[in-house]
């Protein structure tokens, strides 16, 4: 009686706190379960995925194992909580880790185990087996194309903010090198945490000497240009989204990792850029008599060629490449008419509100992962560059562009994208916790 009357409590107190105490369930099989579970939240770190969306997922997949777990997730540490029929009595993993890069196609990869196990297409076991098979190496595109992809991107982003062809050139050669030594440092523990100031550096020093020689009009904009894979822009974005979310500890840390990331290419390309400038005085105006200009009609064109080029930087499955397109399209083209219209920051909440709304009708849809569309929409609307800029007028007293960008401005941006997309997932939310 004593026993029965303890366990009528927990099972209230269970659906009060939307969990589940399992008494039937053996202590191995929930073992197993629970170590999947973080194995699986482990890999969507790795992914790149934001942290409010994993612990979604993962709470949806313990339901689906019924399990009851908690999770906190955050750029350098994940903790994971379960119990069984005692709340207090925990089984707790923390685990160390570092901040990752983004790799969509296996993301989608995973969820799709997911799906399958869901649909009975598989049971536990052979589940877990085809998930510890991935290869986390593993890529729809060779290096080489990934390569071209960042070259695409420097010359894509370029041609948005100039009409200079030579401009674009730079930023797409000098891409190539930035490239090889991300490959390069990405397998040193040694060189890591100082990649982006080397790459910076080298960009610097290379638009100079281009400079120098009269092949490059504006300098400052081809190093932009030729680092843009590094610029965080959709970590800012991700990391105020977070924190309005009310996931304060993993949208401030990432917030704090962005602008420190910011900093050292700002400082990088400054003593670049700087060191070869006292040895090759550079002449400072930006003539465009005589050199080859691009067309007037070059915006879209640009659009597409960084939308595709970004796909194979995310690793995306070539079958989702148009519906990534067509995200990159809709939300840019709402972006310049309502900013022309409207304002930058209206613009960019329209935007943003576009985008979301897209990748969650494209999840509803496919049963695909909206993060997969939504990431590709929102890097052609973030204004990563734009506080780059800002660092540029703060410490030289010009800006690359001609034109005033302030904090406020910037700043301003980046509430209007958070504002169109927690608006967006109010309005039209995804079935997909990804």
């Amino acid at each position: 009686m004593v026993e029965s009357g303890y366990r009528e409590i927990c099972a209230a107190l269970s659906i009060q706190r939307g969990g589940w105490y399992l008494w039937d369930m053996n202590q191995d099989t929930y073992i197993a379960r629970t170590r999947f579970v973080s194995e699986v939240g482990l890999s969507l770190h790795a992914c790149g995925a934001t942290s409010q969306r994993i612990e979604r997922h993962l709470k949806s997949l313990c339901a689906l194992l019924e399990v009851h777990g908690t999770f906190l997730s955050t750029p350098t540490s994940f903790t994971f909580c379960y119990c069984l029929d005692d709340p207090t009595e925990q089984r707790v993993q923390i685990e160390r880790i570092e901040p990752s890069d983004g790799d969509l196609g296996r993301l989608e990869i995973i969820d799709a185990l997911v799906n399958r196990f869901e649909s009975h297409e598989l049971d536990f076991e052979e589940m877990c087996v085809a998930f510890r098979a991935l290869d986390p190496q593993q890529s729809y595109y060779g290096k080489w194309m990934q390569a071209v992809a960042w070259g695409v991107l420097s010359v894509s982003f370029a041609g948005l903010f100039t009409v200079v062809l030579s401009d674009c050139i730079a930023a797409g050669g000098i891409s190539l090198l930035v490239f090889l030594l991300a490959q390069i440092g990405g397998k040193s523990q040694r060189l890591e945490p100082v990649i982006e100031i080397i790459v910076s550096i080298v960009a610097g020093v290379c638009a100079a000497v281009l400079g120098w020689m009269g092949f490059v009009m504006n300098v400052p904009l081809v190093v932009l240009s030729s680092v843009i894979a590094f610029i965080p822009g959709l970590s800012l974005t991700v990391a105020l989204s977070e924190i309005a979310e009310r996931a304060l500890v993993s949208g401030t840390s990432k917030l704090v990792h962005a602008l420190m990331g910011l900093c050292k290419l700002y400082v990088g390309a400054l003593l670049g850029v700087g060191v070869i400038s006292i040895i090759l005085p550079l002449s400072g105006a930006f003539e465009t008599e005589g050199v080859m200009l691009l067309p007037e009609w070059k915006t879209m064109p640009l659009v597409v060629f960084l939308s595709l080029s970004l796909t194979l930087i995310f690793n995306i499955r070539p079958k989702l490449a148009a519906w990534c397109l067509a995200a990159s399209l809709l939300g840019f083209s709402t972006a310049q008419w309502a900013s022309g219209n409207l304002g930058v920051a209206a613009g960019m909440f329209l935007g943003a509100f576009v985008v979301g709304t897209f990748s969650n009708g494209f999840a509803n849809r496919t049963n695909r992962p909206a993060s997969i569309v939504l990431t590709q929409g929102l890097i052609v609307l973030v204004p990563g560059s734009a506080s780059y800029m800002v660092l540029d007028s703060w410490i030289t007293g010009q800006n690359m562009l001609g034109k005033v960008t302030s904090m406020h401005e910037a700043f301003l941006t980046f509430i209007s994208l958070v504002i169109g997309l927690l608006l967006a997932n109010a309005i039209l939310p995804s079935r997909k916790a990804l």
